[in-house]
């Protein structure tokens, strides 16, 4: 009677890395299929979030990403998002002021950073089922700013594996977003990452990931990242 649970718990312990490996292989490029030679960056990012009202939170995102090979930064962002939880579901809008280096082609006028200007809106759904959670996000962005293709469609698919016996360790995961321009009505990004949510105080967490970035209408079409998002939340 003893051997009973163990068997049942060894097969059920199973599930979780097979599950997450699976997960890990299914992310194909796709028609995104990045050109050229990869280039390999460090994406890092600040999350702070903070309560509003019981179901309401504010969160403040800061961005800086660096490049081994093109003018640094590559990218810096402030932003903020306004968040409404209901349930499984969040519901958030949003804005971004991002500063990127001007390309040779892009750079007509002389300046030295392209300055874009993003509104968003956006809903997450996540539910758990024992160890595993699937979380869903649908994410729609308008260029403010833009001359041409200013809409897009985010759509993102994440498994998360609970580690509750890491007391460092939140979770692994594994996700995969792809982008569609509606202007140019077709898909032209694959955002591929696996990582893990670390444990650094009560209020703050960092996930540390691998993020393959393959595009077919910008250069570099393909991004080799390691990844540093940090949040922190106040009850």
């Amino acid at each position: 009677m003893r051997e009973r649970p163990r068997i049942h718990f060894a097969r059920y312990s199973l599930y979780g890395p097979v599950a997450f490996g699976i997960a890990a292989l299914v992310a194909p490029p796709g028609s995104s299929a990045g050109t050229g030679v990869p280039d390999a960056q460090l994406w890092t990012e600040l999350d702070v979030t903070g309560p509003l009202t019981s179901n309401t939170t504010i969160t403040g995102i800061g961005q800086l990403r660096l490049s081994e090979s093109l003018s640094n930064p590559t990218l810096t962002a402030l932003g903020a998002d306004l968040n409404y939880k209901m349930g499984t579901w969040t519901l958030s809008a949003g804005y971004r002021h991002e500063l990127t280096p001007e390309r040779p082609e892009e750079n007509i006028e002389g300046r030295n950073v392209k300055v874009t200007q993003v509104a968003l809106l956006m809903a997450k759904y996540a539910k758990r089922f024992g160890r595993s959670t699937l979380a869903f996000r649908f994410r729609f962005d308008d260029t403010i700013n833009a001359t041409s293709n200013p809409y897009r469609v985010r759509i993102r698919a994440e498994y998360r594996w609970a580690t509750p016996a890491a007391s460092w360790m939140s979770y692994l995961f594994a996700s995969d977003e792809v982008f569609y321009g509606l202007q140019d009505q077709g898909w032209y990004r694959n955002r591929f990452r696996v990582g893990a949510n670390l444990i650094l105080s009560k209020r703050t967490t960092l996930d540390v990931f691998y993020q393959r970035q393959d595009s077919n209408n910008s250069t570099p079409g393909a991004i080799n990242a390691l990844g540093l998002t940090a949040a922190v939340n106040f009850d």
